[in-house]
């Protein structure tokens, strides 16, 4: 068991701004599922079962999902164990296996995320570079592997910072487990490996559809639109990287300015869950505009016959 000292009006303002981005994501992605369900239900059902069987519509989806099961995690594991140290004065924390394992589902469902995307980037990938292939994401069964590939990458990349290494504990003047700063091989392992691939990804993606649509112009005009619409899709996907990557920038100045001195920031932590709770509602508002046809169903209008 840990007793924590009282958090300083900082962390506590850090922490409160961090609770308050995260439940406004977990807000809007719970208003727009119940917008999606109605636009779906209220929608003839040829239009309903054209969009369902959509694997674009499917893989915003399971972003979708993925976004609002990463907010109910972090409330629970990280936000309301920082409500009790800063407003319920309760200062007793344990580095129970359970607490360890409740911080390796948290950044292990972070790493699905990215990989969601990448899924997403991957399926354009093969659109437009191998479309005689685009059979394979089409059927459900297809489609529930590839949502196992992703979890499977996502849980297994963890795998190793949580059993192996050991570096995800009770971390000081905290009130919950994480990957700690102090330990060489989250700062070098968790950035490269478990997100830095992911992102790569993506660019290798749209780098290669760049030079598919350049390359090649005699191409029949319906996969001509729907090429340039992917290469779109994937350009608004390396903006997000670029987006999220400048609200991480704190983090990683705050990090690299305190490692050179030889100590860390307390305060690192508390920034580096502002910055992931930021980018969760950046992610959410998004996803209706980096994909078209899953905004074009948020703004479908129900087709009323007046008769004269």
């Amino acid at each position: 068991m840990t007793i924590l000292p009282p958090p300083a009006v900082i962390q506590r303002v850090l922490d409160t701004i961090s609770t308050i981005a995260n439940l406004l994501t977990l807000l809007i992605s719970l208003s727009l599922l119940c917008i999606i369900i109605y636009q779906l239900i209220r929608s003839n059902s040829i239009y309903r079962k054209e969009m369902l069987k959509d694997m674009s519509i499917r893989l915003s989806m399971n972003t979708h999902c993925l976004l609002i099961i990463r907010s109910i995690f972090q409330f629970f594991d990280i936000d309301l164990n920082t409500i009790k140290r800063d407003y319920l004065s309760i200062q007793e924390f344990n580095n129970s296996f359970r607490c360890r394992f409740r911080g390796y589902l948290l950044l292990s469902i972070h790493n699905c995320l990215y990989w969601s995307y990448t899924i997403q980037a991957i399926f354009r990938f093969i659109r437009v570079i191998f479309p005689h292939y685009i059979y394979l994401f089409q059927s459900k069964i297809r489609f529930c592997i590839l949502i196992f590939i992703q979890f499977f990458f996502g849980f297994i990349s963890i795998f190793p910072i949580f059993i192996g290494f050991n570096d995800i504990y009770l971390l000081p003047n905290e009130p919950y487990c994480t990957a700690s700063f102090n330990e060489l091989t989250s700062l070098t392992y968790m950035p490269i490996l478990a997100f830095g691939l992911p992102l790569s990804t993506i660019v290798v993606c749209y780098l290669c559809i760049t030079w598919k649509i350049r390359r090649i112009t005699t191409i029949i005009r319906p996969y001509q639109q729907r090429n340039r619409r992917d290469f779109i899709v994937i350009h608004r996907m390396i903006l997000l990287i670029t987006i999220l990557s400048m609200v991480s920038l704190p983090l990683f100045i705050d990090l690299f300015i305190h490692l050179a001195k030889g100590y860390i920031d307390p305060y690192m932590n508390s920034i580096g869950w502002v910055s992931s709770s930021i980018n969760a509602v950046i992610l959410v508002i998004s996803l209706p505009f980096i994909n078209p046809k899953l905004y074009e169903l948020l703004k479908r209008k129900s087709n009323i016959v007046q008769v004269q």
